[in-house]
């Protein structure tokens, strides 16, 4: 009896203390799988991280346009006889101004070159008396051949409008240099002039009231335009202003039997300095 209870218990023993190494087993094996979880997860957060990341990067290195708009003034010096002499800068008997307004948008296209659009208008008038010998082909005003016309007032209205291109050789540099530029541009123009005239034969007087004379004559074409530009643009932040020198070329279409000067000049060719104020959008 007392056999049979040793062995008992030396089994029960023996089963207590297997169970206890498979349960001590388990729980290795489970806290091994917990650990490999764990790895799992932050392998796929570090993976969660890197692709957020590439993402905001791709976002931050994204090329991006820069775009403008804008208001100038232009000071406009004709360089023909017949158009300085009709329109000058300014005429100082009676205070009036050539002026020429231009307004501009613009967006870059590459790091050192913006592509532009330039509307402008360009007016004046003034009285100033103006000399145009019809010699080739004369007035003829009831049966009288008359070979001078000679103008009271002078009025034109010019409407450009040019697509520009600007480079800036210089726009690595950290300096004023960047804001550098040199440039073209080429469009068309639409130009208006009207002129009170006087006919008679003498090439530098006339009688307001014994001579004939026609009022409120007016001619109008379309020519091309090209220019040269050169200047500083504006600084690059929400608000800036910058400067040009510009050469614009305007052929005409002459007819010298009309005593305009747009008729009668080769062409209207400018010198502009031209003061502009950016808006960055």
């Amino acid at each position: 009896m007392k056999f049979t209870f040793s062995v008992l218990t030396a089994v029960l023993l023996f089963t207590i203390s297997l169970q206890a190494q498979n349960t001590s087993g388990f729980k290795l094996k489970e806290n091994k799988f917990s650990l490999n979880g764990l790895t799992s997860a932050g392998e796929t957060e570090k993976y969660d991280l890197k692709s957020n990341f590439s993402k905001n990067y791709q976002l931050k290195t994204r090329k991006t346009v820069s775009s403008y708009f804008g208001a100038g003034y232009s000071f406009m010096i004709f360089t023909n006889k017949y158009m300085s002499t009709a329109f000058p800068i300014l005429d100082t008997r009676n205070g009036t101004f050539l002026t020429n307004i231009n307004l501009f948008f613009g967006f870059s296209i590459a790091k050192a070159v913006t592509l532009e659009f330039s509307p402008t208008i360009l007016f004046t008038s003034n009285n100033k008396q103006v000399d145009y010998d019809l010699n080739t082909t004369p007035k003829i005003i009831n049966g009288i051949s008359y070979r001078y016309a000679h103008t009271s007032t002078n009025g034109i209205i010019a409407l450009p409008l040019a697509i520009n291109v600007r480079f800036f050789p210089m726009f690595k540099q950290k300096s004023f240099a960047r804001l550098f530029f040199i440039g073209g541009g080429a469009g068309a123009v639409w130009v208006r002039e009207e002129n009170d005239v006087t006919f008679n034969n003498s090439p530098n007087t006339f009688y307001y009231y014994s001579e004939p004379g026609q009022n409120g004559i007016t001619t109008s074409q379309w020519a091309p335009l090209f220019r040269i530009i050169s200047g500083f643009t504006g600084t690059g932040g929400q608000f800036g202003f910058g400067g040009e020198l510009s050469y614009n070329i305007i052929p005409l279409k002459q007819d010298t039997s009309q005593p305009f000067a747009t008729r009668f000049a080769k062409d209207m060719n400018s010198v502009d300095i031209t003061l502009r104020f950016y808006f960055s959008l």
